[in-house]
């Protein structure tokens, strides 16, 4: 009897991706080297089209198109055409669900608004860097930091709510 096997996932698919990126993570024990190199991979099949293994043998392609995710270096995947408002609602609505230390920052973006000036910063995933001075603010472990990764993609966190979060988490300190 041989072992059943799985269909093999799409190439674009984001769930797969964040779960092998996250292993990969120098955060979770993973090669720097080999965390970039998967990025790179992601990137380019993702401006190729949303093929999935079946789909390359048999030459087709998906009816519905993906959304446009801007991959850059050092930064959360993010949608081209995210809104802000409603990905800072589900940030909330996500804190409210999950609980734990992970969840605490976003609990901060409670007041956080659009802001038209800050658009730059509104469109575009937050860094990694931003995300790793926040997990070292709350006083997460390395484990911690790993699912606090994984949590600001999966939402994904802006720039400006990194910014936000960090903002709030200094001015605590100081009071």
């Amino acid at each position: 009897m041989s072992p059943r096997t799985e269909a093999p996932a799409p190439l674009n698919d984001s769930k797969m991706w964040r779960r092998l990126k996250a292993r990969l993570h120098p955060d979770a024990g993973g090669s720097e080297a080999l965390f970039v190199f998967a990025t790179a991979v992601e990137e380019s099949l993702g401006e190729g089209g949303g093929r999935s293994c079946s789909d390359c043998r048999r030459g087709s392609r998906r009816e519905e198109p993906e959304p446009r995710i801007v991959h850059e270096d050092g930064r959360v995947p993010f949608p081209a055409s995210a809104d802000f408002a409603a990905l800072t609602t589900r940030a909330l609505e996500v804190a409210e669900e999950v609980g734990g230390v992970v969840t605490i920052p976003l609990k901060q973006l409670r007041n956080c608004q659009a802001m038209p000036h800050l658009d730059h910063e509104q469109r575009r995933g937050a860094s990694y860097k931003q995300l790793a001075a926040i997990g070292h603010i709350v006083g997460m472990s390395k484990r911690e930091r790993g699912e606090w990764y994984r949590l600001a993609e999966s939402i994904p966190l802006s720039q400006r709510h990194a910014g936000h979060i960090i903002a709030a988490a200094k001015k605590a300190g100081a009071a």
